[in-house]
């Protein structure tokens, strides 16, 4: 799954109407999806854009890594930016935090959250946040039966 192309599956998914598009850094998916929201013609306010922090390469910064997103993503800002889990940036996680909320601030990203994170891992962040996260996005656990109600 990880750095596969995603443009013709996205171009598909826009065309017949899907709205919030989920990337990630750590998927290597953020230039195919940057490619067919490009193609696609949709007005950028129509679409709701999400990227997820990976792991921070040796003298980069938060920010670096997400300008570097955006450019894949070929955006201004992403509507939704997270940390994708709290286990690559132990012991850092309030730093973190804290250059999410600059992000933020400067409008690279509308929305800040976090994924994958456990009680400890939010209660960690929020001891002294200025912004609580938007969204702990986390996957259901393979043995939990989804269903849908008709």
């Amino acid at each position: 799954l990880y750095q596969r192309d995603a443009e013709n599956a996205v171009r598909v998914a826009i065309a017949t109407g899907v709205t919030h598009l989920d990337g990630a850094q750590m998927y290597g998916n953020e230039a195919s999806l940057g490619n067919a929201v490009a193609a696609s013609g949709k007005p950028r306010d129509e679409l709701y854009i999400t990227t997820k922090l990976a792991q921070i390469p040796p003298g980069k910064t938060v920010r670096d890594t997400l300008v570097d997103s955006l450019k894949k993503l070929k955006l201004d800002y992403v509507d939704l930016f997270l940390i994708h889990t709290p286990t690559q940036h132990q012991g850092k996680l309030k730093s973190v935090w804290k250059e999410f909320e600059e992000l933020q601030k400067e409008g690279l990203a509308k929305s800040i959250g976090v994924s994958n994170f456990r009680v400890k891992d939010l209660e960690e962040i929020i001891d002294g946040a200025n912004v609580i996260p938007a969204v702990n996005q986390v996957s259901a656990p393979p043995d939990c039966h989804m269903h849908r109600v008709s």
